[in-house]
């Protein structure tokens, strides 16, 4: 694939699938009503990194310890790390409060992947690209300022975390295109099986910490693992090849529409109104970040 038009589409593609499947993660949540954030995420890391460990040997065979070691262990690092903070803090918000919530303020991580994508990249966002982070960044306020009035800091706090350790994951990924960050992303999942799973016991304040787990939730963390993260990271790890940090993170925000949908769908969860408005404005704005490049160099060849 070397037409560049041709790379662009097919990364926006991969990305897009890959939203539909983290999409999934509120309607998981919800029927899991008698785990924490840390049981979820210990056994959902643990399957996902399973996972994805097989499709790395379906893929490489005998040359899979080579992928290993092809990363730099600088990369291993930052994108194991930003993936267990992320995923933690992820799961963690959905238990305190609503997912429509969790979705719209992880739109934020456009601005901070914009803010870091100079230094680490050295791709400098374009003027549709910042727009488009912008109408995001109102969009966000719409759904926030209801969390802020309603006395809901700590959430909030929590919340906001999750789009800083989505979007360091997402530069780390393109700082490394041109190596298969894939095997970075299931030692993160094996390491937030760990760490989650010790956490349980002190910040969860259970006997066998993360692990304790019946065999029905297994089951459902067992689907999730693949369904919910490892076929969705793995093509968001091949869309980052080919699309901009800044765009990859907008698109990705369609999961503010569709995290809500699932769970109402699934789980009876009705968004509040706020999420129409902040949702509506975040669709328009990942439309922006698509095409808005497209759209300026086509009005500057009409004026010319």
């Amino acid at each position: 694939m070397t037409d560049p038009n041709a790379r662009y589409g097919a990364g926006i593609l991969f990305v897009l699938l890959a939203t539909v499947g983290w999409s999934l993660a509120g309607v998981f949540v919800r029927f899991l009503p008698g785990l924490d954030g840390w049981q979820i995420n210990c056994w959902r890391g643990f399957w996902m990194s399973v996972f994805v460990l097989v499709y790395l040997v379906a893929v490489y065979g005998r040359d899979t310890g080579t992928k290993f070691r092809e990363v730099p262990v600088g990369a291993l690092i930052a994108v194991a790390t930003f993936f267990t903070a992320g995923s933690t803090l992820y799961v963690t918000s959905l238990t305190l409060t609503g997912t429509a919530t969790v979705s719209v303020i992880g739109a934020l991580s456009p601005i901070f992947a914009g803010i870091l994508s100079p230094w680490i990249t050295q791709e400098r966002p374009s003027l549709a690209s910042w727009l488009a982070a912008g109408m995001a960044l109102g969009g966000v306020g719409v759904i926030a300022w209801d969390g802020v009035i309603a006395g809901n800091l700590l959430s909030i706090f929590v919340c906001l975390m999750v789009p800083i350790s989505f979007a360091g994951q997402t530069v780390a990924l393109r700082r490394y295109r041109a190596i298969d960050m894939v095997p970075a992303i299931c030692v993160g999942g094996f390491v937030t099986f760990a760490v989650a799973g010790v956490m349980g016991y002190f910040a969860g304040g259970h006997p066998g910490g993360g692990f304790p787990v019946t065999p029905y939730q297994m089951l459902l963390l067992a689907l999730m693992g693949p369904l919910q993260l490892t076929i969705p990271l793995i093509l968001y790890a091949r869309g980052a090849r080919y699309v901009p940090a800044v765009t990859l993170t907008l698109v990705v925000m369609l999961d503010v529409v569709l995290n809500p949908l699932w769970a109402w769908a699934g789980a009876g969860e009705l968004p509040a109104r706020s999420a129409y408005v902040g949702g509506s404005v975040i669709v328009l704005a990942v439309l922006v970040s698509i095409f808005g490049d497209r759209w300026l160099k086509r009005s500057q060849i009409v004026e010319a």
